[in-house]
C-alpha cells in the first residue's frame, strides 16, 4: 500500500496542490507505519490518516486503517474515539463509531474507572447509562460510576444526578443499600427531583403492585440489563429451549415445545452445533447400529425445522464444530466402527464435502477451534480410550498430531480459552474423571489444570464472560461450574434436581464474536427478551433418571446480547 501510494504521488508534477496532498498523506503514512512498528502507535495519527485517506478513495487503505484502530480498542481510548467519530460521517467511522460504543458497554466497569470516562457530557454519559446491554455485575457500580463523574467536577455537575439518576436501574439494587448509600447521599438530597425518584422506587419495592400506579416511575427501573452473553441449552426430551444467566446462577425456559419431524422424535447420538441463527443437529441414529448422515437445522426465530443436504458418511456420536462459517463433522462411528473421515459443509450452497481424514478413528471426541485451526481431541477408537490429538489446517487440507494428553478421555469437553486448548473431564474407560489438562500450541505441551469440583462425561462446555463453564446433564442434579483463569480455580456455580427425560449430553461449544456477530437482531430478542421479563419461567423440581451417554440431545452453547447497530 505504502508503494501504491508513492506511485500516485509521481503522477502529479511538484509544487501542484495534488501532489502536496499526496506528499503529506504518504509523509503520514510513514509516521503511522514507524510508530506500529515501534508499538506506540498514536491512535490520532492513524485517525487523521484515515481522513486523508478516504479524500482519494484509496478503500484497501481506509478499511486497513479502520482494523488497526478497532483492534487498539481499550478501556483507556475508547471514549476518545467514539467521540471524535461522532463529529464525522464518513461511512467507515460511523462503523468505528458502533464499534466503540459496543465496547464502552462491554467493558463499562473498567471504562468507568479511565480518565476519558471523566470528560464526557452529560448527555453522552446519560445514552451510555440508559443502554440495556450496558455490561455491569451489579447495578451499583453504574451508580458508583455516576457520583464519580458529579465529583470530578462537582460545582458544575451537581445539577445532573436528575438526569443521570433516572439511567440507574435502582430496582435492581437491594432496599438497605439504596436508603444508605442513594437516599441519604448529599447530591440526592439536595436534589428535589432526584430524592423523590428514589423515595418512589423503594415505596413500589416494598409493593410491585404499585409499579403501574405510582406516577414518575418508570418501567426501566426495575428492568434487568440484558446478558452480555447466555448458555444455551436445546433438549428434544422435554423439548425446550433453556439459557443460564451467571449473574442470576438461574435457568430460564425462553420456548417450549419445538415441533419436532419424524425421526426425530426417536434420535440419539446425534451432536449439535450452532451457525448465524440456526441450531444445527448432525447424525446420530434410532440405536446403536445403522446411523443416520441426516442433518436438520432449528430456526430460533420463526420455532421451525428444516431438513438439510445429508452428510456424505453416516454417523453418530460425531464431533462437530464451525470454523469461518463452516460446519465440519469429523469422525464418528459406523456399525460399531471408529470413523476417520471428515467433512464440511457450507450453508451457502448446502453443500457436505470430504476433506482430508484423521489419523486416527474417533467416537465421542471433542473439537474447537484456535489460530484458524481446528483442534480434535481424545475420543475412543473402536473400544481403547485415546489421549491423543491433532489438529486440521484447512489452508493445506491436512491433520496433523500434537502431543498426546496427560489422560485418555472419552466423552470430555474441549474449548479454545486464553490462547491455550483445554481438554476437560470425560471417562478413561473405567470412571468418570474431575481432571483437566490445558495445550500451549506455542510449545506443544501439555499442562495440568486444577480438578473439577464434580466428575463430568458427556456435558455442555463453552466461555462465557473469561471463564469456562461446564454444565453436565447425566446425572440426577444438573451440575454448572466454572473456571476462573484469573484465579486458576473452578467453583460451583448452579446444582439443583431437575427433570431429566433421556437427555443427551451432546454438545455444541460456541462463542460467538460479538464484533462480528451475524445473528439477527430478531433471533436475539426471542431469546434475550425472556431474560428481562419479571415474570420467566425458572427450572422446575421433577422427576429424574440418569442419561446414558449418547441419550436424546442438549445443545449447550453460548448466544450473545442483543447487538444495536
Amino acid at each position: 500500500m505504502w508503494t501504491i501510494l508513492h506511485a500516485l504521488k509521481l503522477k502529479y508534477n511538484k509544487n501542484t496542490e495534488e501532489y502536496n496532498k499526496f506528499k503529506h498523506l504518504t509523509n503520514s503514512l510513514d509516521l503511522v507505519i514507524y510508530s506500529l512498528y515501534l508499538c506506540h502507535s498514536d491512535n490520532s495519527n492513524i485517525f487523521d490518516l484515515t481522513m486523508e485517506v478516504h479524500q482519494f478513495n484509496v478503500k484497501s487503505l481506509e478499511q486497513t486503517c479502520f482494523e488497526v484502530l478497532k483492534d487498539h480498542l481499550c478501556p483507556e481510548n475508547c471514549i476518545g474515539l467514539w467521540q471524535l467519530t461522532n463529529a464525522c460521517y464518513i461511512p467507515i467511522f460511523l462503523q468505528l463509531k458502533n464499534e466503540a460504543f459496543h465496547f464502552i458497554c462491554e467493558n463499562f466497569e473498567e471504562v468507568s474507572l479511565c480518565e476519558e470516562f471523566l470528560q464526557l457530557a452529560v448527555q453522552e454519559l446519560a445514552d451510555i447509562l440508559g443502554q440495556d446491554d450496558l455490561t455491569v455485575t451489579q447495578e451499583s457500580t453504574v451508580y458508583q460510576s455516576v457520583l464519580r463523574w458529579i465529583n470530578h467536577m462537582p460545582e458544575e455537575r451537581q445539577g445532573a444526578i436528575a438526569t443521570l439518576l433516572p439511567k440507574v436501574r435502582l430496582g435492581l439494587m437491594d432496599k438497605s443499600y439504596i436508603t444508605d448509600n442513594v437516599l441519604n447521599n448529599d447530591v440526592v438530597k439536595t436534589n428535589p427531583e432526584s430524592h423523590l425518584l428514589v423515595s418512589k422506587t423503594l415505596k413500589v419495592m416494598s409493593k410491585p403492585s404499585l409499579l403501574c400506579s405510582e406516577s414518575g416511575i418508570n418501567n426501566t427501573l426495575f428492568c434487568r440489563r440484558l446478558p452480555n452473553a447466555v448458555l444455551l441449552m436445546f433438549r428434544l426430551f422435554p423439548k425446550n429451549i433453556e439459557a443460564f444467566d451467571d449473574r442470576t446462577n438461574s435457568w430460564i425456559t425462553v420456548h417450549t415445545n419445538p415441533s419436532l419431524k419424524n425421526p426425530m422424535t426417536n434420535l440419539r447420538f446425534y451432536s449439535t452445533v450452532f451457525l448465524e441463527e440456526y441450531l444445527y443437529i448432525v447424525g446420530g441414529g434410532l440405536g446403536w447400529t445403522d446411523p443416520f448422515n441426516r442433518v436438520w437445522r432449528y430456526n430460533l426465530v420463526t420455532h421451525t425445522w428444516q431438513e438439510m443436504s445429508p452428510m456424505q458418511d453416516s454417523r453418530r456420536s460425531v464431533s462437530v464444530t464451525v470454523l469461518k462459517g463452516c460446519i465440519y463433522a469429523m469422525g464418528g462411528c459406523r456399525n460399531l466402527t471408529s470413523l476417520r473421515t471428515a467433512e464440511r459443509y457450507q450453508p451457502d450452497i448446502n453443500q457436505w464435502t470430504f476433506i482430508a481424514s484423521m489419523n486416527e478413528g474417533r467416537i465421542s471426541a471433542s473439537s474447537t477451534t484456535l489460530n484458524n485451526k481446528i483442534y480434535i481431541c481424545g475420543g475412543r477408537s473402536n473400544f481403547r480410550i485415546l489421549n491423543t490429538a491433532e489438529y486440521y489446517n484447512p489452508d493445506t487440507n491436512q491433520w496433523t498430531l500434537i502431543t498426546p494428553m496427560g489422560t485418555p478421555r472419552c466423552g470430555l469437553g474441549v474449548v479454545a480459552y486464553m490462547g491455550h486448548i483445554f481438554a476437560v473431564g470425560g471417562n478413561d474407560g473405567s470412571i468418570d474423571l474431575r481432571s483437566a489438562e490445558t495445550y500451549d500450541p506455542g510449545t506443544n505441551t501439555w499442562y495440568n489444570v486444577p480438578e473439577m469440583v464434580h466428575t463430568h462425561s458427556y456435558f455442555g462446555i463453552a466461555v462465557m464472560n473469561k471463564q469456562i463453564f461446564v454444565v453436565s446433564c447425566s446425572t440426577e442434579n444438573r451440575i454448572a461450574e466454572c473456571y476462573d483463569y484469573a484465579k486458576n480455580t473452578w467453583s460451583v456455580v448452579f446444582s439443583a434436581i431437575f427433570a431429566l427425560h433421556l437427555i443427551s449430553t451432546g454438545l455444541v461449544e460456541v462463542l460467538i464474536n460479538l464484533t462480528g456477530s451475524h445473528l439477527s437482531l430478531d433471533m436475539c430478542k426471542t431469546i434475550l427478551a425472556t431474560m428481562t421479563s419479571l415474570g420467566a419461567e425458572r427450572e422446575e423440581v421433577g422427576s429424574v433418571r440418569t442419561a446414558e451417554p449418547g441419550d436424546t440431545g442438549v445443545l449447550f452453547g453460548i448466544l450473545p446480547q442483543i447487538r444495536y447497530s
